[in-house]
């Protein structure tokens, strides 16, 4: 019995690492934000009137700031999610 090795599409793209988009960055975004709760603060606003924090309309504006900044960056950075990169909550 012979063996063979079959070469497709996952072997040759395996050394190759992805492309980072603008949609990931974009997603990172997202991420950050849901992870403070400016979604819900936002919703609320939307139904009740009561603005959304100034701390988190300010972090909200911080990162869509960021966010555009790296998606126009050629390339982007491989370390994009590093908290280096993203605004902290105070």
């Amino acid at each position: 019995m012979v063996f063979r090795v079959i070469e497709g599409g996952v072997a040759k793209n395996a050394s190759q690492p992805a492309a980072i988009t603008a949609r990931d960055v974009s997603l990172e975004a997202e991420r950050r934000l849901k992870a403070v709760g400016y979604h819900q603060y936002r919703a609320r606003e939307l139904c009740t009137g009561e603005p959304v924090p100034r701390p988190l309309r300010y972090l909200q504006m911080q990162i869509a700031w960021i966010s555009e900044a790296l998606s126009g960056l050629d390339p982007i950075p491989e370390d994009y999610t590093d908290d280096k990169y993203w605004p902290t909550p105070e």
